[in-house]
């Protein structure tokens, strides 16, 4: 698997093709979607070395199985943080299936997150990756 830059500018790259405004700011990916504009990250997986792979700034490899890669994390910027969102809230059109199936097509875990939450009004959920799927982290 590629680092998370990486990554990162593929799927820019890859949600720009498919004809979707998208763009590579510093360490985020920012897909436009009407008033609930999607930002997307790369979340480093907390774990003991050497168990957690080998550091990424030596190898180009982040890690697969127990390597330990880390999650790309979806957030929508046009969610109220005074609510309780829901998973439809954040995938409210085809611009966010289309994302969330570009990011399912890498070994990582997804985050979906309502961005900028307060405490209970959280949408935190994790749909688990696995390292056995077809095009691994191409």
């Amino acid at each position: 698997m590629a680092n998370k830059e990486a990554i990162l500018a593929k799927i820019a790259r890859n949600m720009k093709q498919r004809g979707f405004q998208a763009s590579l700011s510093g360490s985020t990916v920012v897909v436009e979607n009407g008033s609930n504009d999607l930002v997307v990250s790369y979340v480093e997986k907390s774990v003991q070395k050497p168990l957690g792979g080998v550091d990424d700034s030596v190898s180009p490899f982040l890690g697969i199985g127990v390597a330990a890669p880390g999650a790309l994390q979806i957030e929508g910027a046009g969610i109220n943080s005074g609510t309780n969102a829901t998973v439809g809230d954040l995938l409210d059109s085809l611009v966010a299936a289309e994302l969330l199936a570009e990011c399912a097509g890498y070994a990582n875990d997804i985050l979906l997150k309502q961005a900028n939450a307060g405490a209970g009004a959280d949408l935190d959920v994790r749909i688990a990756g696995h390292e056995h799927i077809v095009g691994l982290g191409s």
